[in-house]
């Protein structure tokens, strides 16, 4: 059916009169962003108004930068980049949400500005929300108040087979209070990017025989993130039963 869908667009194109003006400064929003070993940050944006150049300043949520470099759809460098062309953006100083609005500005000074005002209200944000994290301890609390209906979880495993087993196992536990949600299953050690997940959904992090790395050590820290770690399938449902039923023994830690 893509011929029918390239056509669609076309008659709502031709019916809705959508322009855009190639003259104006840059415009549009960001699709997907990853770190990039060799390049740095990476955003993969879509140009919706105006042209992008390098060399231009552009602010992207909270994130300001300079375009270094603009990689095309086909992995070809390009010098601009017209309304309705999806590019590379390498020049970030860190990574951006997918989803945030991106502007080119003349004045870097004032990006500057705008970029710390909108860092300083996601953190007012963050600290908000990092005193109400849900942990395995919190949880029968919660579940009194009829605050939690589910308990998302991430899995993570050293292999396939036990990840699919835990995942299986975990998502049967659930009863008429707390209905257990599998949000992500995965093979490998727990990374900078689960603990976000987590954070951003609320979310437990199991992993079975996995350790964190530094990096997710240091952001789960940072952002009151559970993590447990465990060897034995049956462990890990016992706990999460506990858990559910109240019956868990507070973690003391000796510092």
């Amino acid at each position: 059916n893509l011929e029918s869908l390239l056509e669609m667009i076309l008659l709502v194109t031709e019916i809705g009169e959508l322009k855009a003006n190639p003259k104006r400064s840059a415009a549009g929003t960001v699709l997907e962003t990853k770190l990039d070993r060799g390049r740095g940050p990476v955003a993969t944006v879509l140009v919706q108004d105006g042209t992008l150049n390098v060399g231009d300043n552009i602010i992207a949520g909270p994130v300001v930068g300079r375009v270094r470099a603009l990689i095309d759809d086909r992995g070809r460098p390009i010098k601009s980049a017209g309304p309705s062309t999806p590019v590379e953006v390498l020049g970030l100083e860190t990574l951006p949400s997918p989803g945030d609005s991106f502007q080119s500005v003349s004045d870097p000074a004032k990006a500057r500005q705008i970029a710390m005002f909108r860092q300083a209200r996601a953190r007012e944000k963050s600290l908000v929300a990092k005193g109400s994290r849900l942990t395995l301890e919190t949880l029968q609390a919660q579940m009194a108040d009829g605050a939690v209906k589910e308990l998302p979880i991430i899995v993570k495993a050293d292999v396939q087979g036990s990840a699919e087993v835990l995942a299986n196992s975990l998502d049967k536990l659930s009863n008429d209070k707390v209905k257990v949600k599998i949000i992500h299953s995965a093979v490998g050690a727990i990374n900078e990017s689960d603990v976000l997940l987590a954070s951003a959904s609320n979310a437990i992090v199991i992993g079975f025989n996995v350790r964190p790395d530094r990096n997710a050590a240091d952001v789960a820290e940072r952002e009151k993130g559970d993590i447990r770690q465990h060897s034995v399938i049956y462990n890990v449902t016992d706990e999460i039963k506990k858990a559910m039923t109240g019956l868990l023994e507070p973690v003391k830690k000796e510092v």
